[in-house]
């Protein structure tokens, strides 16, 4: 089957309009029909129902298209291989980055890579670590960089950068002791601001309550927020007290905006993680990423 035919296949799939197909591609809407026509012709069989303006993919266009998406694929890995024996590492890399990895730890990476390799196209997307997990291990992301070790088996969770959550609270509260007896039932009695279930602070400090005894159920946050940007901001309006990243804290620490409070039987130490599909092609744009992360 000729590739462009596919190409003009897919892209109508997609876009599920003959017209818009050829606009994208820079092609007149007869050279997309007549692509569609010769691939129907070659299989015998219907690709689409036209329905006036309407275009829908029959059950052989579906099966079809699944085949596209790996052959357009497998086309792309072996360009990249080629390229790579003259030296130069091109195509597209999408990296995820829970958080704290996407603002602090991800764009100096990448300004090191795109210096090193300027033909890789590179997409950067965040989420939480669960979400970050759930997109490499479908696919959808090539390599992630993550507050937690990944928990489908199929992915490589490699330890990249040691951390530790601190607990900061208002400034009128950074006198608050708790490294005295009943420690524990002052910590449950603050106001929390929590992370998401699914992110790693969260999945950290659920841990380090866990080990200090402490009945997360006991716990009723006033406030569950989906960043740590926004967790500090929280904080320092005097809503209650969190447990951020040391490196989404520090500024706020050094200005004075927020209190670090000391709580010495909470462990709530952690690793950032590396991952990637174990199972999948280590394409050129990969393995040198990972290479520039001292994975491999």
């Amino acid at each position: 089957m000729d590739v462009r035919r596919l190409h003009a296949f897919a892209k109508v799939y997609e876009l599920r309009s003959f017209s818009r197909a050829g606009d994208e591609l820079r092609l007149s809407q007869p050279t997309i029909s007549a692509h569609i026509s010769a691939l129907e012709d070659e299989l015998d069989t219907q690709l689409f129902d036209r329905l006036g303006r309407t275009v829908l993919p029959t059950q052989a266009g579906d099966v079809l298209f699944r085949y596209c998406t790996t052959i357009f694929t497998q086309l792309d890995h072996a360009k990249a291989d080629i390229l790579a024996l003259s030296k130069r590492v091109a195509g597209e890399l999408v990296i995820g980055g829970s958080t704290i990895p996407a603002q602090y730890i991800i764009p100096k990476l990448v300004a090191r890579y795109a210096a090193a390799y300027p033909e890789v196209r590179i997409d950067l997307t965040g989420g939480d670590s669960s979400e970050i997990s759930q997109n490499v291990a479908d696919g959808t992301v090539h390599v992630g960089i993550i507050g937690a070790p990944a928990s489908f088996p199929e992915l490589v969770s490699i330890p990249y950068l040691d951390d530790a959550l601190v607990l900061v609270a208002p400034v009128q509260r950074g006198q608050t002791r708790l490294d005295t007896a009943g420690w524990q039932e002052q910590l449950v009695g603050l106001p929390w601001i929590m992370r998401e279930q699914g992110s790693g602070t969260r999945q950290t400090l659920d841990a380090a309550m866990a080990r200090a005894g402490i009945d997360l159920r006991s716990i009723a946050p006033v406030l569950v927020v989906h960043s740590s940007l926004a967790v500090l901001e929280c904080v320092e309006a005097g809503l209650g007290v969190a447990a951020v990243s040391a490196l989404a804290a520090r500024a706020y620490l050094e200005r004075g905006t927020v209190a670090a409070l000391d709580v010495p039987g909470l462990d709530m130490r952690r690793s950032f993680y590396v991952v990637h599909h174990g199972k999948r092609y280590l394409f050129p744009a990969l393995r040198f990423f990972l290479k520039i992360c001292e994975c491999v």
